[in-house]
């Protein structure tokens, strides 16, 4: 969309790929959750560190998810309703 770079003023339509945070399994539930939580609810500095980050949406987050969520993730998600 435009304003998405400095000095972008129309929207430039473009392929897109999703991004997505990636961990292993072996990180605790409790670090998982908080690194899920504290991203979503920090996305005012996302974005004010790159304007793409205005494009992300919780409710969409898992759309296309390639990997099964951690399940420090999984309950941050199902505490913001996003899945059961």
């Amino acid at each position: 969309p435009k304003g998405t770079y400095e000095g972008q003023t129309e929207d430039v339509a473009t392929a897109a790929v999703g991004n997505f945070l990636v961990t292993r399994a072996d990180v605790s539930d409790e670090t998982a959750y908080q690194m899920t939580k504290l991203m979503f609810e920090h996305l005012d500095q996302l974005a004010a560190a790159h304007a793409a980050a205005k494009a992300i949406d919780p409710a969409k987050a898992l759309d296309g998810m390639p990997v099964p969520l951690h399940p420090g993730a999984e309950k941050y998600y199902k505490e913001k309703g996003l899945i059961k």
